[in-house]
């Protein structure tokens, strides 16, 4: 088998069974859909990544390229980027500590994430855990995001995003006519809301710890309601509790539950 050219880091040429010491495939199972005959009887490829005869290095930072001897290096980008080297997060997209992009909102004067938070980092690169429900379904968190304790929640919002005060999550309500007014304007259209700013609420739920003074660690409320936390916490029967904005499907408004039930995260833009 003749080399026509070989690199390790960008193209290789595979031969017939025919003893050469590179990567072998016998005649009838050679892959040639992304290769060039050499006309002595090989194929010359690009590795994943590499286009062109001359196997040049594709520039696509969050996207896939059009990569192998007949492509032309362009880049198909991922969600939320864009650029010609995909290097650029698009405008109503934020990304988390661990390059996950989640779409935004603009209601009022605030930029909300429009997604909720499914990251199992820390903004200190320390790890959080991702509760997904009952069955820790990975088509939860990818749906539903993540559920968090309220120390937890504390740590996952990106550096420029914050986790809202009860106090921001009453101007959002209010912003939007009041507790009432607000829930459908807040819940997706699968959730029987307008969506009218595409915050998109889902019903996602809550894992419990303790329910009228018994423990139960509990997933519940699933497709009934969702609860948000706040940074903020008050203090009742000696006990602190972590704000949470709760919505219904008549209603978004302010609640509270212990700092060790897990709940959905929102991220506000500083």
């Amino acid at each position: 088998c003749y080399v026509v050219k070989k690199d390790a880091d960008h193209g290789i040429v595979i031969c017939p069974a025919d003893g050469s010491s590179y990567v072998i495939y016998s005649p009838e199972n050679l892959p040639k859909a992304n290769g060039l005959p050499n006309g002595n009887g090989g194929y010359l490829y690009c590795n994943a990544g590499y286009f062109g005869e001359s196997c040049t290095a594709c520039t696509c930072e969050h996207g896939t390229c059009n990569d192998g001897l007949n492509g032309n290096g362009e880049c198909s980008c991922a969600k939320g980027y864009t650029g010609s080297d995909c290097s650029v997060l698009a405008l109503g997209y934020m990304a988390d500590t661990n390059g996950t992009v989640y779409k935004t909102t603009v209601i009022g004067e605030q930029i909300w994430m429009a997604e909720n938070m499914a990251t199992d980092s820390a903004t200190d690169g320390s790890s959080v855990t991702c509760y997904a429900n009952t069955n820790a379904d990975p088509d939860f968190v990818a749906h539903y995001g993540c559920l968090y304790t309220w120390e937890e929640a504390q740590k996952v919002c990106p550096s420029g995003w914050h986790l809202p005060s009860w106090t921001e999550f009453n101007d959002l309500t209010n912003h939007l006519g009041g507790s009432a007014a607000a829930s459908p304007i807040l819940r997706a259209t699968s959730w029987g809301g307008l969506d009218s700013y595409g915050f998109a609420a889902l019903p996602a739920g809550i894992y419990l710890t303790v329910s009228n003074g018994n423990e139960i660690n509990a997933y519940q409320f699933f497709g009934i309601s969702t609860r948000f936390w706040a940074s903020t916490t008050l203090e009742a029967n000696n006990n602190i509790y972590g704000d949470l904005l709760i919505i219904t499907d008549s209603s978004a408004g302010r609640g509270d539950y212990r700092l060790n039930d897990r709940n959905s995260v929102r991220c506000l833009k500083d």
